[in-house]
């Protein structure tokens, strides 16, 4: 039995159709919806509940062998919930599991645990240990939090064997950070749009063949590897978002760009007190050739192809735009 928590998020929607031909799954939901629906014809098994529900984790991990963690509270401006849910959630979890005797937990990171992090030559490997974790946002710290979590109980005997995943950017149907918030952002604001700094960006289908990849490769137990694919500007990015909604983007100039990213990181840090979750003035390469040797990662979707499936999907779903 595979066990999923998350089940009806970004990540869970793109994970369940690259697990179900191992057999039935069992995900865990907060509450009826489409998507539990689905799990249910599908012959999946559902429990309704949430990382605070000690009788809803025993009933999850009965029985399991691996349980991919995808569960999360993303919101930046709510450190106590990011807290309960990413800190205290992964430790009930990874505690339900060891008393169950489940195998394997895959635990999804994020890059974002670097965003505080220097590097003498731009390059962040598996082996650079994250640091600033204090300065990081309430999302980003809490996911390191939990990685540690994970890590501790496991060395005390107290917590299952484990796998952490950091993906980078990851873009993709349903996502929300690096589509369909963007098109919100410039559905609302002027279409003008600076950003030439590169970031790694990664389809959430290579993520979850990824994901399935790391709870099945015994040379991954132990182990943190980073999962990306492709770099583009972010004016880039965003000009190909604009295109999905039918809205030309006009480019900052080179100088006025970086003078516009110079305010609004520091803007950003004066304000709120902690680090953007993609630094805006730092290029900073994440390598995936751990994640290569280890479990034989080897994205498939191009950043263009992506974009272009990304674009079909949101006119299939939410209709051609009448501008």
């Amino acid at each position: 039995m595979i066990a999923v928590t998350g089940a009806s998020g970004f990540f869970g929607r793109a994970l369940e159709p690259k697990l179900a031909p191992s057999g039935p799954l069992r995900g865990l939901f907060r509450e009826p919806s489409e998507i539990s629906e689905r799990w249910q014809k599908r012959g999946h098994q559902v429990v309704f509940g949430s990382l605070a529900d000690a009788n809803a984790l025993a009933s999850l991990v009965a029985g399991a062998d691996v349980i991919y963690h995808l569960a999360a509270r993303t919101a930046k401006n709510d450190p106590e919930e990011c807290r309960r849910v990413n800190v205290e959630g992964t430790e009930r979890l990874a505690r339900a599991a060891h008393t169950a005797g489940v195998h394997r937990l895959v635990y999804v990171s994020s890059i974002s645990v670097y965003a505080a992090t220097e590097s003498s030559d731009q390059t962040i490997t598996e082996e650079t240990e994250p640091r600033g974790i204090e300065r990081l946002n309430p999302y980003s710290r809490t996911k390191f939090q939990g990685e540690e979590i994970v890590r501790a109980l496991a060395a005390q005997g107290e917590g299952p064997e484990y796998t952490i995943i950091r993906p980078t950017n990851v873009y993709g149907p349903w996502g929300r950070s690096w589509f369909l918030d963007w098109i919100g952002r410039l559905e609302r604001v002027p279409m003008v749009i600076g950003g030439n700094i590169p970031v790694d960006l990664v389809h959430v289908d290579d993520v979850a063949t990824a994901l399935v990849q790391a709870g099945e490769a015994q040379a991954a137990a132990g182990e943190t590897v980073h999962i990306g694919h492709e770099t583009m500007t972010l004016a880039d990015y965003g000009a190909r978002i604009g295109r999905v909604i039918d809205r030309r983007i006009w480019r900052l100039p080179r100088p006025i760009d970086y003078l516009a990213r110079v305010l609004v990181e520091n803007g950003h840090r004066l304000l709120k007190g902690d680090r953007m979750s993609t630094p805006l003035m730092r290029r900073v390469r994440f390598p995936h050739t751990k994640a290569q040797r280890l479990i034989d990662y080897d994205p498939r979707v191009s950043v263009e192809d992506g974009l272009d499936s990304m674009a079909h999907w949101y006119r299939e779903t939410y209709g051609t735009p009448t501008g």
